[in-house]
């Protein structure tokens, strides 16, 4: 399975800036809460999945309603939502931590079908998922 990206995501991945950092990490999803910016862990996590943060995008509650959404959304959902869930309070510190240390035990295990496995498939005839106007 290869993930294609939209018009204009591949500008946004291949940003000439280099890796991604915690600072542009924590800059893009302010949802993230600041205390975790020294942690070696979220270095880490963002040194690793840094092509595919630049990608994520938050999505509207309809996007994801029946596995809708596009691979950005489901990569915001698979990297960033466990924090985001810290931030507003509804996770402890430490298993948080632990579930970006999961993340990336799993990404060891297999880092060239990792992204692939973010995204559910989809018939090839499937309608682009959205909200309906």
């Amino acid at each position: 399975m290869q993930i294609r990206l939209s018009d204009g995501l591949g500008d946004k991945v291949r940003s000439p800036g280099g890796p991604m950092t915690v600072d542009e990490f924590l800059a893009r999803f302010p949802e993230v809460p600041r205390d975790l910016r020294d942690e070696p862990s979220l270095a880490e996590y963002v040194g690793t999945f840094g092509s595919l943060l630049r990608i994520a995008q938050k999505p509207a509650p309809c996007m994801m309603k029946d596995g809708g959404g596009d691979a950005p959304h489901h990569f915001y959902t698979t990297l960033v939502n466990d924090l985001a869930i810290y931030g507003v309070g509804l996770a402890r510190r430490d298993r948080t931590l632990a579930r970006l240390q999961a993340t990336l035990a799993e990404y060891r295990k297999r880092p060239a079908t990792f992204g692939c496995m973010l995204v559910p498939r989809r018939a090839p005839d499937a309608p682009r998922p959205g909200c309906a106007a």
